[in-house]
């Protein structure tokens, strides 16, 4: 079982298999929501967790082509209309991931494979929808059209070297600058597009959107600057990122 969350990192994978008739217990229902309370009070944002109370009913209906399985529960992802706002959602609900991941559970980010009749969230004015977070039991067996989409998607990953702007080569950075780069490369992004670089410049780093248009690139560079996070943290070096594009990281 995973402890750390670069252990996490590692090995997640997104989940669009769920067991059919295995529930989330209560016990971690419940850690779940309280860990939701606290990114809302910190984040300013309103996640709400929703799950269904009855074996083979799902909390909410996702596209068959993309999702196999049942689906317990999920964690609706709602903020502001705004770019910064749009972070936020995207670091998080990395950590609202993270967090699930520690407990056992399968995770899946879904902009809109999902139907929005089945379910109801409030949203505040002024704020909207910007996605769900699947949250269960992964299937014992991954059905072969899951991994069919899996293999399609990571064929389009770029190279790691690719995501760090430098003037030195990659493999003559600091070792925590180089494994928050490939913390970067291994955090999920909106159908894989991966718009997310690291800058390093005269010894500061900063995280810069390199290519826009599919509306969701802020919530990759919130997930992005995540993943960086934990990826210069296992090497020792801890820090905090400022919110905006170019936002700088902060070595504590």
């Amino acid at each position: 079982m995973v402890t750390t969350d670069w252990e996490v990192l590692e090995k997640r994978i997104s989940c669009r298999s769920y067991r059919e008739k295995k529930m989330i217990e209560e016990e971690k229902l419940e850690k779940l929501s309280a860990f939701i309370d606290e990114l809302n009070q910190e984040s300013g944002l309103h996640f709400q967790l929703q799950a269904s109370k009855k074996v083979g009913v799902p909390a909410i209906k996702l596209a068959s082509s993309m999702f196999s399985g049942t689906v317990y529960a999920f964690a609706a992802l709602v903020g502001s209309d705004d770019p910064v706002s749009a972070e936020k959602i995207g670091y998080y609900g990395e950590k609202l991931v993270l967090y699930a991941e520690k407990l056992g559970l399968g995770t899946c980010w879904v902009a809109g494979t999902y139907d929005k009749k089945s379910f109801w969230v409030e949203v505040p004015p002024e704020e909207k929808l910007w996605g769900v977070i699947t949250l269960g039991y992964a299937a014992d067996n991954t059905p072969a059209k899951q991994k069919m989409i899996r293999a399609t998607i990571r064929r389009k990953d770029r190279r790691l070297e690719e995501f760090l702007e430098a003037r030195q080569e990659f493999d003559r950075q600091p070792l925590w600058l180089q494994k928050g780069v490939e913390a970067v490369k291994l955090g999920p992004s909106a159908v894989n597009q991966q718009p997310v670089n690291i800058v390093f410049q005269e010894g500061k780093v900063f995280a810069r959107i390199w290519k826009k248009g599919n509306g969701l690139e802020f919530i990759d560079l919130g997930i992005a600057k995540l993943q960086f996070e934990i990826g210069a943290a296992s090497c020792g070096v801890h820090g905090t990122w400022e919110f905006g594009e170019m936002g700088g990281f902060r070595i504590k």
